[in-house]
């Protein structure tokens, strides 16, 4: 069944034209519902092919950087662990707490962890004077900060001073910085996708502001209420006896239900002609125009959520762009290498817990890890210049 078939225009005596436009606009919005259930079912389906495969192995790794930030926290208290080396300590376990916090399967609690790093901050100002501060401590400690943010802070000597003096005042800046940065980008991804409506599909929605409400005034008009409750009627789960049936038009009832809270005229008349053979909308002219504004706005929303799909950060589309390229052997032998990967990871953690017992390892570690660091600004530094030129 078509869409002219569910309408009946007899006295308009509408041109072929228009028929066509109505029915290709019909078409197009029925492909794109098939293609966005088609892609959800695509991440759905292979997330639950990862899921058996993977998580174990992700709680492996995720108990074993728990072990590994546990280790580094009894590192905090040592006095011999002093400047560049003690901000590249405190560096590391917030780098690992991040790093365990973004991951979906992590089993364990970082709140606590958070909580015990704060104490041992907090414990170990005590029993350490206060220090005078350099002139070359307080600038490596901001080169240190805007290589972390991307841009100088406003803060004083004596504010800066007062932060090295107290580790937990630093820290709880550090996440009051980090979590200003997250909302922001959060804020300028909505502003990005929120008014375009072309998504590149031969549909656009077109119209203007005046013209808007004219897709929710055919969901408001007497003839959507009334074919409302026809289907309801049809389709009410109370009125079924068998078991089969029953769950079925429960299931139905829920998309029924879905369609009135969004106002979804489209929904109703896509279920009337499954399930109404014998349903006629009755249209005017008026009502010919409310039809394909609702046609033109829900293509735009369909485009829109297959968009949001792709670019979902969500765990199971996250998955499926990493994992998910190529074919069904490809995938597998993929999660199949993650998966080693990841024991090899954990191994790793549990070896340098193992290796990196005394005082003096921990400083060897912090050295070259701030040696590292230097090597990557200075890489950047050399990339940038090279773009300059």
């Amino acid at each position: 069944m078509t869409l002219m078939t569910l309408i009946d225009d007899s006295t308009l005596h509408q041109s072929k034209k228009q028929s066509k436009k109505l029915e290709k606009l019909w078409s197009d919005v029925e492909k794109k519902q098939a293609r966005n259930q088609r892609y959800r079912a695509k991440l759905d389906g292979f997330y639950e092919e990862f899921k058996p495969l993977i998580e174990s192995k992700e709680h492996v790794v995720c108990t074993a950087t728990g072990e590994w930030i546990r280790h580094l926290l009894t590192f905090v208290p040592r006095k011999t662990i002093k400047g560049k080396q003690r901000i590249a300590l405190y560096d590391w376990i917030e780098e690992e707490l991040t790093i365990l916090e973004a991951n979906p399967f992590n089993p364990i609690s970082t709140t606590d962890l958070r909580e015990f790093f704060t104490s041992l901050l907090v414990d170990f100002q005590s029993i350490m004077p206060n220090q005078t501060v350099s002139d070359e401590e307080l600038e490596a400690l901001r080169e240190d900060l805007f290589e972390m943010f991307g841009q100088w802070l406003p803060l004083s000597d004596e504010e800066l001073i007062d932060m090295i003096h107290h580790p937990e005042r630093f820290q709880a800046y550090i996440q009051d910085m980090l979590s200003q940065g997250n909302n922001s980008e959060a804020e300028d991804d909505f502003e990005w996708d929120g008014p375009d409506w072309n998504m590149g599909d031969d549909f656009s929605f077109e119209n203007d502001d005046s013209e808007l409400p004219m897709d929710t005034a055919l969901f408001e008009d007497r003839a959507m209420t009334k074919l409302y409750r026809q289907l309801a009627n049809l389709l009410h789960p109370d009125k079924e006896q068998d078991p089969e049936q029953k769950a079925l038009k429960k299931d139905l009832m829920q998309h029924l239900s879905q369609a009135k809270k969004d106002k979804d005229a489209l929904a109703l008349l896509m279920m009337a002609q499954e399930y109404l053979p014998e349903y006629k909308l009755i249209a005017d002219e008026d009502m010919i125009k409310r039809v394909e504004a609702a046609l033109y706005s829900k293509i735009a929303l369909l485009n829109q959520e297959h968009q949001f799909m792709l670019d979902g950060n969500d765990i199971k589309s996250e998955i499926w762009r990493r994992f998910g390229g190529g074919g069904k052997a490809s995938r597998a032998k993929t999660l199949e290498q993650y998966g080693d990967l990841l024991i090899v990871e954990s191994e790793a953690l549990y070896a340098k817990i193992n290796n990196v017992t005394t005082v003096q390892a921990m400083r060897k570690q912090l050295s070259q890890r701030n040696h590292q660091q230097e090597l990557n600004n200075m890489m950047g530094f050399e990339m940038f210049e090279d773009f300059l030129d």
